[in-house]
């Protein structure tokens, strides 16, 4: 027995209805993973820039140009700054004074002129209201020495500084405590050392009052402090 054509091609019409269903799911997976690409390649705006703007440098904190001790110093020092004898600057190791080996010593030797000596007690004067620890660093030019005490520019830059270290601790009372001794030579100049103008500044001793006091070695004795309304900080205690 055979069927009409109207009734045997029957199941051709769900067929077809599966086959447009199916299509359009793969169409729709289709658009939805594009979309997926085009956000993987769009960046979000906040990363976008914290990836192109470079991080700012890590600043290394230096004293103010009008802290308590600058300000002291540039009052009670003025005229020997203005003759010459000193410099009065702020680093980032503290406040620093760069005394003029010209008018200090004499050529190749390490003891101070008597004529430096009243200069160097308004400086201890000032230095003995503060409590922080100071470092003496001499320094030379790069013409070599060789005498009958000195032979190198080590030692003397290092004698040099012991010499405004022992004034310092007779003129104005400050323990030894308080210092630390250095001597760089010829190692750390200020200028170009070819002509003299330019080694006449490179050869000085530098009182370098630091930012911030050591800490006390375990077993050491405290140092020598003066009264409690006097004592300072180079730096301005922060609120």
């Amino acid at each position: 027995m055979t069927l009409p054509g109207s009734r045997r091609d029957r199941w051709l019409l769900p067929y077809a209805d599966f086959i447009t269903l199916l299509f359009a799911v793969f169409v729709m997976m289709y658009a939805m993973e594009k979309a997926r690409d085009r956000q993987r390649a769009v960046p979000v705006p906040g990363q976008a820039a914290a990836a192109v703007v470079p991080q700012p440098a890590v600043s290394v904190p230096v004293p103010p140009e009008d802290s308590p001790l600058l300000n002291d110093l540039r009052t009670n020092l003025g005229d020997e700054s203005r003759a010459g004898f000193l410099a009065l600057s702020a680093d980032i190791r503290g406040v620093v004074i760069a005394l003029n080996d010209k008018t200090l010593f004499k050529p190749g030797e390490a003891r101070i002129e008597a004529s430096a000596e009243a200069s160097f007690e308004i400086i201890g004067r000032v230095l003995s209201r503060y409590r922080n620890h100071i470092l003496l660093e001499g320094h030379t030019d790069s013409v070599p020495i060789h005498n009958a005490r000195f032979r190198s520019n080590w030692e003397l830059s290092t004698a040099r500084s012991m010499a405004v270290m022992q004034l310092l601790e007779r003129n104005a009372d400050m323990p030894s405590s308080r210092f630390s001794i250095g001597g760089s030579a010829d190692n750390s100049p200020v200028t170009a050392d070819s002509t003299e103008p330019g080694r006449a500044r490179n050869r000085r001793v530098e009182i370098v009052v630091l930012e911030d006091p050591p800490a006390p070695r375990p077993g050491s004795a405290a140092p020598e402090k003066p009264p409690p309304e006097q004592i300072q900080n180079v730096l301005p205690t922060s609120p």
